[in-house]
């Protein structure tokens, strides 16, 4: 057995011819593009100084739902990052659905409007499982980066909620 493996070692060997081997030919490189060029960075601060100037910087509506769930706020911490202030909330409620989730949520924007980003937990403390769903609010484009959607707002309406199980 090691004799035959001798001999095929030898022939791969043999058949390289004892040539060095070549290195691979350099690519071509050219600059990388620059998608953020000082001259698009000063258009879009331009931009945003318009916008914020004609109040166009908030998202969604402010406005208070006619009937909200019955809902405690059990925990807050407020933080800032960035230049956009946000909060994390932690509400207590006996509603489970996410219709009833959406009514809070639009509430507790309404209330929390003068803050770019606010994250909800919903939870039920007289239940398990305890914790039912949560809800990322985001009042202004800032408010969406400090949430973590950097590519912008994912809607028009400045939150998303979801209901678990």
């Amino acid at each position: 057995m090691l004799l035959v493996v001798s001999a095929v070692v030898a022939g791969w060997l043999w058949l390289a011819g004892g040539e060095p081997l070549q290195a691979a030919a350099q690519p071509e490189v050219r600059e990388a593009p620059e998608p953020f060029s000082a001259q698009k960075r000063a258009a879009s601060k331009e931009m945003a100084a318009h916008w914020e100037a004609h109040g166009q910087m908030r998202i969604g509506s402010f406005e208070r739902p006619e009937t909200v769930p019955a809902y405690d706020v059990l925990d807050e911490q407020r933080g800032a990052r960035d230049g956009a202030r946000g909060a994390w909330l932690m509400i207590d409620t006996r509603s489970h659905s996410e219709e009833d989730y959406v009514l809070i949520t639009r509430h507790v924007k309404a209330e929390y409007a003068e803050l770019d980003a606010v994250s909800v937990e919903f939870v039920d403390a007289g239940s398990t499982p305890f914790y039912r769903g949560g809800a990322l609010i985001f009042n202004t484009v800032a408010g969406a980066n400090y949430i973590g959607y950097i590519y912008g707002p994912p809607n028009n309406e400045g939150y998303y909620v979801e209901a678990s199980g």
